[in-house]
């Protein structure tokens, strides 16, 4: 009886083992599952964007470049390469010749910068910048420094362009940082199509958000802007975990702890919609916004992801645009969107 009850306590035993590895296995390929179609989405997706600006053209752009005598040499060289590139897809935008304004400066260039009527306009957002610099912090950052389709004394013009120290070099400055001139460029598609023709100077942040959300602006100019900047599929999800796992770990922004669940981002995605929602709203959106856009041009095509910058001009709200441009509404949207952007931040990419 001993005998039978000692093998019949190694067998319970056993199978209790089995039966506690069974659902870790699962679980394991479950996720490995989970990964394969998150980055078939995010490949399929690159793939359209370049393969878009491979087939473009910037014919039709007259590039100024304005670029100081201290900026570093070997970013100069990556940056220029960067808009030439980003070109081909931009000039497929514009119906007609444009001239696009490339501003490349360092902090030496402070004062003409502030003294600029163009530039100047957001110069107190690098003044703080200019102040750390000069203690030797924040070193490892680039920042927007013109970012805008706009009227001015040299009529509508494009104008975008950055500033870094001039001390830097590719390797000083943080992963993020390549993506940043496509990302300010892209800014000026945008302005295009909304701005050209409207009769008003967008007179609340309010109005502003109806036609564009953050999530559109910022977010879908992330999507272009990482995979104008990075050459193949392996770096351009490198990038991705370097930016989603500093998501993961920036506790300030709390929308990032929120997103667990597909109603939790349908959620977050409607708060989004208006900057003034809550504090977090407009830095969450870069990298919410620009995950769910990925997914729309994985989803529809870059020509559909076209329409809806497009679009922007044709209708009075972003929810008539969705609507028009792809057929469905913002909630629509959401909630089909929902799981890429739950994957992301549960696989950190």
């Amino acid at each position: 009886m001993k005998t039978f009850h000692r093998a019949g306590a190694f067998v319970a035993s056993l199978l209790f083992l089995v039966i506690a590895i069974q659902p870790s296995a699962q679980g394991s390929k479950g996720i490995i599952s989970q990964r394969k179609v998150y980055e078939a989405t995010k490949v399929k997706a690159y793939n359209e964007i370049r393969g878009a600006a491979n087939e473009g053209s910037s014919a039709n752009f007259t590039i100024n470049y304005d670029i100081s005598d201290a900026f570093p040499k070997d970013l100069r060289k990556l940056y220029v390469s960067q808009v030439e590139y980003s070109s081909k897809l931009f000039g497929t935008f514009f119906p007609k010749n444009e001239v696009m304004n490339i501003y490349l400066y360092t902090e030496k260039e402070e004062k003409k910068i502030k003294a600029d009527p163009i530039l100047g306009r957001y110069f107190d957002d690098l003044g703080r910048w200019f102040s750390e610099w000069k203690k030797g912090q924040g070193l490892e950052h680039n920042l927007g420094l013109a970012a805008w389709y706009m009227q001015s004394d040299k009529g509508w013009q494009g104008h975008a362009g950055l500033v870094v120290n001039s001390k830097a070099t590719v390797n000083s400055l943080r992963k993020y940082s390549v993506q940043v001139m496509p990302h300010e460029y892209f800014h000026v598609v945008q302005d295009y199509y909304l701005n050209l023709g409207r009769e008003f100077s967008w007179p609340s942040s309010d109005l502003y958000d109806k036609y564009s959300p953050p999530t559109f602006r910022e977010g879908s100019a992330n999507t272009i802007s990482f995979a104008l900047a990075t050459k193949s599929k392996n770096s351009y999800l490198d990038l991705y975990r370097n930016f989603i796992g500093e998501k993961l770990n920036q506790r300030d922004i709390k929308i990032f702890s929120e997103l667990k669940s597909e109603s939790e981002v349908v959620k977050a995605l409607t708060l989004m919609e208006n900057r003034k929602n809550r504090q977090d709203v407009q830095e969450a959106s870069y990298a919410v916004g620009q995950l769910l856009y990925e997914w729309v041009i994985a989803k529809y095509g870059f020509e559909s992801y076209r329409k809806i910058v497009e679009n922007q001009i044709t209708v009075d709200s972003f929810e008539a645009n969705i609507k028009k441009s792809l057929g469905i509404s913002t909630q629509e949207l959401y909630k089909k969107a929902a799981p890429h952007i739950v994957a992301a931040f549960k696989l950190g990419y």
